[in-house]
């Protein structure tokens, strides 16, 4: 059975040794001072997305060079490989590596060229998500644009980045504009705001959810509420990442995540690693934790219906 991984950020996901190298081949000084890159970079006692989401200012400084990007595209796909991974959809926000040498499109292609070595190496299929930050409307109307242009060599469209105050609908034209195009489009939602922007993400598109843990918040007493039974019952993929929520300050600690009732109730749960470096993890331990939650199959939260995947 293949094994498939939606979501990871790319440049969530850097080796601490590649990150190591690259950061003293460019004399990345925030990092060469650094005697621990993977304590550096561990976001486990965030207090909230926002702390969680300030590591990626020095692993994108790392991914300024065609070479650099492509060795660390490569590299993720090693690993999930090595992990069991059979097809591995990544995304990553183009434009924070656009810079004099470096063109959108350019970007695109030393992802992609990463992906087909690993590809020709080990037989894994590797494709590209493209994300638009949401505190930045102007980066997602560029990368919204981008993924028209660039349709043939991505795989989907995403918004991600803080998601308090910054709802889908403040993009509602791209979304449209991606969605006429025939791009696949996934939203961050049901993180770091609850049910409202889980119905704000469908209402604009969303095939998936990324991450959408705050839907069991429409669930009361066992009473499913309106958005969380459309969801079940169009069994709408979420795309759970189970660490990631505890090191984001959502929930407590890993007895208080809901990816076991979200099951129970019929919710169509993948589970996801979304940023390995700064959670310090792999799927294989996403699956062990699982397991530790009384989800006893849980490799099964890998095997996913052709519909559910962007490879298509």
């Amino acid at each position: 059975m293949n094994k498939h991984i939606l979501h990871d950020h790319l440049d969530g996901g850097l080796r601490p040794s590649t990150a190591e190298e690259i950061a003293k081949l460019i004399n990345y000084k925030p990092l060469v001072e650094v005697d621990d890159v993977q304590s550096f970079f561990n976001r486990s006692l965030s207090n909230s997305l926002e702390e969680y989401l300030e590591a990626f200012t020095h692993t994108i400084a790392l991914m300024q060079n065609y070479s650099s990007i492509e060795r660390i595209a490569f590299e993720a796909a090693e690993d999930m490989h090595f992990n069991g991974i059979n097809f591995y959809e990544s995304r990553y926000a183009p434009f924070y590596s656009v810079n004099a040498d470096m063109s959108p499109m350019d970007v695109i292609d030393a992802i992609n060229s990463g992906f087909k070595i690993a590809e020709k190496t080990y037989g894994i299929n590797s494709g590209l998500i493209l994300c638009g930050m949401r505190h930045d409307s102007k980066d997602v109307v560029n990368v919204a644009n981008l993924c028209i242009e660039a349709k043939d060599k991505i795989i989907g469209f995403d918004i991600a980045g803080p998601e308090l105050s910054f709802p889908p609908s403040l993009f509602a034209e791209s979304f449209r504009n991606v969605k006429e195009s025939g791009v696949n489009i996934t939203i961050h939602a049901g993180e770091g705001d609850g049910v409202n922007s889980i119905i704000d993400a469908l209402k604009n598109g969303a095939m998936r959810i990324g991450h959408g843990v705050r839907i069991i918040e429409d669930i009361h007493d066992s009473v499913i509420g309106p958005t969380a039974s459309k969801i079940i019952d169009l069994q709408i993929p979420l795309e759970i990442c189970i660490t990631s929520n505890i090191h984001t300050n959502m929930y407590e600690n890993y007895e208080a995540h809901p990816i076991k009732r979200l099951i129970d109730h019929g919710f169509n749960v993948y589970l996801n690693t979304d940023n390995r470096l700064m959670s310090d993890t792999t799927i294989s331990k996403e699956i062990e934790i699982a397991k530790s939650l009384g989800i006893s199959d849980a490799e099964k939260l890998l095997e996913y219906s052709t519909s559910d995947s962007f490879f298509n």
